[in-house]
């Protein structure tokens, strides 16, 4: 599912990548500074960024903007997971964030867009699941999902959302789904 048009709240926008704005995700990518302490820069060339960014078919990639004066400050995407397979066409969606400068850490961007994302794809009828997880020493991330409605389930791995982990110990977020057993 590729979106198209930007999804807003009174503190950011997720703008789609496209054209004009690939070479920004790009750079950001490439930059350990704007991954942060936690996550780091992929070992892929800049055109394998630009193809991922643009043509990827599980992934939405976003440019997030604040929506006060829409200024450029991260990266985010959704990632669709299908991990009951074969017969089963419900989705399990990743979310994944950064804010590339870190002055913009800390101010709530990043929990407003998680927390939109996730009441937009909660609402789509192939959700089974909106998730995330982090490393369980990022502290700041932790409290980010929290704070956007995200359940804390502990330590992964975890049988229901098998992905492949870093070596460091993360921690599973849910959203709480619709009918509010999570």
């Amino acid at each position: 599912m590729r979106l198209r048009r930007i999804l807003a709240d009174d503190l950011v926008a997720l703008e789609p990548a496209g054209p004009r704005n690939v070479d920004l995700l790009i750079r950001w990518t490439l930059d350990p500074v704007a991954q942060g302490p936690y996550k780091r820069a992929p070992a892929l060339s800049t055109e394998d960024l630009r193809l991922l960014f643009l043509g990827d078919l599980d992934r939405n990639y976003f440019v997030v903007r604040r929506a006060s004066d829409a200024a450029a400050i991260g990266r985010f995407y959704w990632r669709a997971w299908r991990f009951r397979r074969p017969h089963d066409e419900l989705v399990d969606w990743e979310l994944n964030i950064f804010l590339a400068d870190p002055r913009e850490r800390g101010k709530g961007y990043g929990t407003a867009a998680q927390r939109l994302a996730a009441s937009y794809l909660e609402a789509r009828p192939e959700t089974r699941s909106v998730f995330a997880f982090t490393l369980a020493d990022n502290n700041a991330e932790r409290r980010a999902l929290l704070k956007a409605g995200f359940l804390d389930k502990g330590l992964m791995p975890n049988e229901g959302y098998p992905v492949v982990l870093p070596i460091e110990p993360c921690h599973l977020f849910v959203w709480p789904p619709r009918n509010g057993a999570a």
